[in-house]
């Protein structure tokens, strides 16, 4: 049985996990971008990915969702759902 803050997405289920912190936009989007792996994204266009419907379908509740089935955290940024390091980043996230 789910815990009641999961979603699904292309059959995929997330986990909410936290958001990444900072002083400005810029710089938020700088330390996420750092630490994401853009070249092996979890979910592409070619999947049927769309940034703004993945965020109307969660209601944008975090910057970084966990994947129970890979046991990886992703962001979802335009080109897709991609992966990113927690233990790289911890000092930057705040945790939901």
């Amino acid at each position: 049985m789910g815990t009641s803050n999961e979603i699904t997405y292309l059959g995929h289920t997330f986990i909410p996990y936290g958001n990444i912190i900072g002083k400005d936009e810029e710089t938020r989007f700088q330390r996420l971008m750092d630490r994401t792996d853009t070249l092996s994204p979890l979910l592409s266009k070619t999947d049927g990915y769309d940034y703004y419907e993945f965020n109307r379908v969660t209601g944008s509740a975090a910057d970084i969702y966990f994947h129970p089935v890979s046991k990886l955290y992703y962001v979802p940024i335009g080109g897709g759902l991609c992966r990113i390091d927690v233990r790289e980043q911890y000092k930057y996230i705040k945790r939901l």
